[in-house]
């Protein structure tokens, strides 16, 4: 029995280390880099658009929102954080965190 495919071949060019490194994210969750473009092509079909919204502005890193988080605890008494009366005593415990 013959079947005939519905796909097609579609080629692309970009960045080899951006290749490296998403074959190597798409590996560790799981799939390969051609089903991951094939995930957000669906999705875009789905939507009717881009799955995420183009911006020229960064979004803040995982460090700066868990930053941001901590000041507001501190702000609403959630946590007490250390003080020091000179930057010798603020060298010495920062030398102690390692």
């Amino acid at each position: 029995m013959n079947t005939i495919s519905n796909t097609t071949n579609m080629t692309i060019r970009i960045d080899k280390n951006l290749k490296k490194n998403v074959d190597s994210l798409f590996k560790n969750l799981g799939t390969n880099t051609n089903s991951a473009i094939n995930m957000f092509l669906r999705q875009c079909d789905r939507e009717q658009g881009l799955v995420f919204t183009p911006s020229m502005t960064p979004s803040p890193s995982k460090e700066l929102l868990e930053s941001l988080q901590e000041i507001e605890n501190y702000k609403n008494g959630k946590v007490e954080l250390d003080s020091y009366d000179d930057v010798k005593s603020l060298r010495k415990a920062l030398k102690d965190i390692d």
